[in-house]
């Protein structure tokens, strides 16, 4: 495989992408109304049984109030997988036998990313309510025309980003909204590991919808802009390592470091508050959540190059405090994610990951392909 030069772009919107940037964030009712489903239990289909739809179908089987009517996909292996764990599921390769069964009040759907907004659709016309998993749609356009279908139909759409369904990030949001951490200035977030390489999407559809999702979520907010740097050092046009800068209209940033290409599985972002700053680690077993009160107290009124009059006085502007690891209960996310799913359906209320939470995740990440795109064909001709 040839290599391609390391790219970077910096700009506030990219010149191609100008016209869709955050500068059109149109919102599509959030008090949208909801059909109720109160059945004893809610009858779910799935469209796909891939890597990740196995475990979706395992929290699903698992569920009290969940009855898993049939699993739609045709490739061997798949089958194979369903007929030996789930003896009597059926199984079929013709997706007519899930939209068109009015018995089946969901779907949940788990095909690769860009036949998302073609099931999803063809899901929601249906008159189903609708799982899909992340990223909603592989452009704003398709995530909204899926919102506004679900809202006409008065259906639940939901997409699955599962990590807002993690207690320890729950925990971090929590810290954020209750003003612990002060001003948030920065958040720093590393998402690598070697493979597994990937042919439909880059390394930014592929990983970065989990960590957009999550910025998105703590701040309450939505990048205004951004800047790219990536790497396409495996195959031709597809970025295996990515850089990606967003700014925020609050002052915060955000950077995110995607990689398939990395000795480490590392899955950490730090959070840097004028009080305090708290690095959450997927990975580990004993500290998911780490509080540190450490920071840097400027003298009040000081604004001249060099603030401090003495080196005790530079000493003492830099604050080390208490490290705490707080305990943090740690239910399955996947089946709380799906917990919530089913609940929406019974209850008629917007999901956690609804329509416009997905649609601002889709939004940033386009604006940061539109980055990735703008010097590409320079390196490629």
């Amino acid at each position: 495989m040839g290599r391609s030069a390391v790219v970077a772009i910096k700009y506030t919107a990219c010149p191609s992408f100008k016209h869709r940037c955050s500068l059109q964030r149109r919102v599509i009712r959030a008090d949208t109304e909801i059909q109720i489903n109160n059945k004893a239990k809610t009858t779910v289909g799935q469209l796909g049984c891939g890597y990740w739809g196995r475990n979706l179908l395992r929290v699903l089987t698992q569920a009290d109030d969940v009855d898993v009517r049939r699993v739609i996909d045709g490739a061997p292996a798949a089958v194979e997988h369903v007929n030996s764990r789930y003896p009597g599921l059926e199984t079929s390769p013709d997706e007519a036998a899930l939209f068109d069964d009015d018995v089946v009040d969901a779907v949940v759907i788990a095909t690769p990313a860009a036949d998302h907004y073609r099931a999803a659709r063809k899901s929601l016309q249906s008159g189903k309510h609708t799982f899909v998993e992340k990223p909603l749609a592989m452009n704003t356009a398709e995530a909204e025309a899926l919102v506004s279908l679900a809202d006409e139909e008065k259906l639940v759409l939901m997409a699955g980003h599962t990590f807002l369904y993690n207690s320890a990030v729950q925990e971090v949001k929590n810290l954020i909204d209750s003003g612990d951490l002060g001003e948030i200035y920065y958040i720093y977030s590393r998402r690598v590991n070697l493979g597994t390489v990937r042919q439909d999407v880059n390394v930014l559809w592929n990983l970065a919808p989990h960590d957009i999702s999550i910025i998105n979520y703590w701040l309450d907010d939505e990048a205004t802009s951004a800047a790219a740097t990536g790497g396409t050092f495996l195959q031709k046009g597809i970025e295996d390592v990515v850089f990606a800068t967003l700014s925020f209209d609050s002052g915060a940033v955000a950077n995110i470091h995607l990689s398939w290409l990395d000795p480490q599985k590392v899955r950490t972002m730090t959070v840097v508050g004028s009080k305090k700053m708290v690095v959450f680690d997927d990975v580990s077993a004993d500290a998911r959540v780490t509080i540190h009160d450490m920071g840097v107290d400027m003298p009040p009124g000081q604004i001249s190059a060099n603030p401090f009059e003495t080196f005790g006085q530079f000493q003492v502007a830099h604050r080390h405090g208490d490290t705490v690891i707080p305990r943090i209960p740690y239910p399955e996310p996947l089946a709380q994610e799906m917990k919530h799913f089913i609940q929406c359906i019974r209850e008629g209320s917007v999901p956690r990951t609804g329509g416009q939470h997905a649609i601002s995740v889709v939004r940033s990440l386009e604006m940061v392909q539109a980055c990735l795109d703008e010097t590409r064909p320079r390196l490629t001709a």
